[in-house]
């Protein structure tokens, strides 16, 4: 449950490189692992620039003006598809509702120029699994591994109705 009241908003923002600075080095656990896993000789900075570099979109998500998340799509190969990426830092974990309520409506705003996001979920995360389902994601049943892990390959198309969520 958050700390934080249903008045507390989260803002959506261009990151400056130090932003992103800030998040990298306060990234939360499950994201770091979910690096490591796939990239495990680079610095979780290095592999956070290298998604930046690749997107076509990129925001940050600020609460009283700090940076508590970074993410982006990278195009993908089939036009109109695009691969979303987080990563937060530990206060998202700490104070989950406001980034939760703020999610569906970023994904819409970045599914305008991506009609279908396709991306793998690391099935050892149990964070980004239950973001990825509450968000809309359909997950394929079959894992693949890629890295250290395996990981389940998700998909949201554009205009998917997610169910009213108690409380949030």
């Amino acid at each position: 449950m958050s700390k934080l009241g249903k008045t507390t908003k989260v803002v959506l923002g261009v990151p400056t490189a130090e932003h992103i600075e800030l998040v990298a080095s306060r990234a939360r656990l499950c994201d770091r692992e979910d690096m490591e896993g796939l990239r495990p000789h680079s610095s979780i900075m290095n592999v956070i620039m290298g998604d930046v570099k690749l997107s076509r979109l990129v925001y940050a998500l600020y609460l009283d003006g700090v940076p508590h998340a970074v993410l982006g799509v990278i195009p993908g190969r089939i036009e109109g598809v695009g691969i979303p990426w987080l990563v937060g830092t530990s206060d998202v974990d700490e104070n989950p509702l406001p980034f939760a309520r703020i999610s569906l409506s970023v994904l819409e705003l970045m599914q305008s120029d991506f009609p279908t996001f396709e991306t793998f979920v690391c099935a050892r995360n149990r964070t980004s699994t239950l973001w990825h389902r509450w968000c809309g994601f359909k997950f394929e049943p079959e894992k693949i591994k890629l890295g250290r892990d395996y990981y389940y390959r998700a998909i949201r198309r554009l205009g998917t109705k997610i169910k009213k969520r108690e409380g949030i």
